[in-house]
């Protein structure tokens, strides 16, 4: 791990939109519990008295209920645990700083950066539609891996130019393999 000042200038800052998280959150969280609701409900009025076929409609409507469920909570808890929250570009590292904590790697702590995002409409309304995992060589601060959304401004400018300096840095190898095992 290293310090913000041992990285260099700053080349730029990414801040998280915080707002949007919490609409998503407040959006998803009622939703998802109200339609998970009903569709339990449909499941015990239908069992037993019809086809399986009968039952694809609730169970859908449950699991997306469940699936809304979670992502709002996540959403929920994001929101307030990460205040301020900003991506800092270095000439030699990224940072990350909100609610008061902040830490820096170099570009030769980070292992890969990998796109996990899809550009769907479902994707685009929760963030998700950018994903980008940045996977670190050592954990830092607890930390296996940093995940930059589609929340985050310019996200795929910020990730994309974390791929290339940290592609660009000798990678150590342990034992004459590259120690991607992990990721």
């Amino acid at each position: 791990m290293a310090t913000e000042h041992e990285l260099g200038a700053v080349l730029g800052r990414y801040p998280t939109d915080t707002r949007r998280r919490r609409r998503i959150a407040l959006v998803a969280t009622p939703l998802g519990a109200v339609t998970a609701t009903a569709g339990l409900l449909m499941m015990l009025l239908v069992a037993g008295n019809d086809p399986a076929a009968a039952m694809i409609f609730p169970a859908f409507a449950t699991g997306f209920g469940l699936s809304a469920l979670c992502v709002g909570l996540w959403q929920a808890r994001l929101a307030a645990t990460r205040t301020g929250e900003v991506f800092t570009l270095y000439q030699g590292g990224l940072g990350q700083s909100y609610a008061g904590t902040s830490w820096a790697v170099g570009w030769g702590d980070i292992a890969r950066v990998k796109d996990n995002g899809r550009d769907t409409a479902f994707q685009r309304a929760l963030g998700l539609d950018v994903h980008y995992r940045i996977a670190l060589r050592s954990p830092v601060d607890g930390r296996r891996s940093v995940t930059i959304t589609g929340l985050t401004h310019d996200a795929v400018g910020l990730a994309e130019a974390v791929r290339q300096a940290a592609s660009a840095y000798p990678s150590p190898e342990v034992h004459g393999v590259h120690d991607d095992r992990r990721y």
